[in-house]
């Protein structure tokens, strides 16, 4: 049995920010009106208090691994990365191995993403077996699991378009990767769900845009479970007709009272859940809700 950690979008910012000139004709300027006018950076206001104590937990309960599945930043600033990795304790010896994967707001413009931005200050999280010389996708195997990254966010320069994609260069390679792996449940992290809790898309404004195209490639590659946050509201979906392996959001672990963070014991291919919440007047994380699921694509007994 292994057990593991999985937070995500804790969104941080730094000041000062390190704005240039450019950066006035990208969707940042739109995106800063919302943190200071629109209500986001409120929501978010604790967000380092709360980062910091989420690090202190994951050093403390046992696990064997840690999953960030993205959006560590606000608007994709390197002062912001920077800041969020060492927030996170990227690094920090004291923490488990961990893996980790750009959100869309960590490649929120295209020099974000084109400077790698993310993969510099997250570079301990992403070490993994890879084909060619791509970042992604990543696998590393703990225990009898494979963790497996794929990068669903990308760049967009319409200021309203927070959608997703992974694209068919990376699910080739995701197909090359997953035939060299040998035996265990197989876990996707990514930021992006699938589907909605609805079990339908999300809107094209907000969704992996090709989410059907990366479903059917991550069920034919073995795939059993895809862990992601994107939505800040946690939810779980059981593996069904449109959906060939369960789904867990994890939601924002420092949004102002939908904080938390999940951790999973795997045996074999059954996973229980149990989710960890932020109280402000203990200003520690304590135990809520618990959920199980069956990992799809365990093998048949001869």
């Amino acid at each position: 049995m292994i057990r593991l950690a999985h937070f995500s979008d804790v969104h941080l910012t730094a000041r000062p920010m390190g704005w240039a000139g450019r950066d006035l004709l990208t969707k940042r300027v739109t995106g800063w009106f919302n943190l200071t006018s629109l209500g986001r950076g409120k929501r978010f206001q604790h967000a380092p208090t709360v980062a910091d104590v989420l690090r202190r937990d994951l050093a403390t309960r046992g696990y064997d691994h840690l999953v960030f599945s993205g959006d560590a930043t606000m608007l994709g600033f390197e002062s912001e990365m920077k800041l969020a990795a060492k927030v996170l304790g990227v690094g920090d010896l004291s923490l488990p191995s961990a893996i980790a994967v750009p959100g869309n707001h960590d490649v929120y413009v295209a020099s974000a993403e084109k400077g790698r931005i993310f993969e510099a200050a997250f570079a301990p999280w992403q070490h993994g077996k890879r084909v060619g010389g791509a970042d992604y996708p990543f696998a590393t195997k703990i225990g009898n699991v494979w963790l497996i990254a794929v990068n669903s966010a990308r760049s967009n320069a319409n200021p309203i378009d927070a959608s997703g994609r992974v694209g068919r260069p990376q699910l080739d390679r995701l197909r090359e990767l997953t035939a060299t792996l040998d035996a265990g449940p197989r876990v996707v992290v990514s930021h992006y769900p699938i589907l909605e809790p609805s079990r339908k898309p999300e809107p094209w404004f907000h969704r992996l845009r090709d989410w059907d195209r990366v479903r059917d490639a991550a069920a034919a590659c073995g795939v059993g479970l895809w862990l992601h946050g994107h939505r800040h509201g946690w939810y779980v979906l059981p593996a069904g007709a449109d959906l060939p392996f369960p789904t867990v959001c994890v939601g924002s672990s420092t949004q102002s009272n939908r904080w938390g963070y999940h951790e999973y014991s795997i045996d074999g291919w059954h996973l229980k859940g149990r989710r960890r919440v932020y109280d402000p007047a203990a200003a520690a994380f304590t135990d809520a809700d618990t959920f199980e699921l069956k990992l799809a694509g365990e093998p048949r007994q001869s």
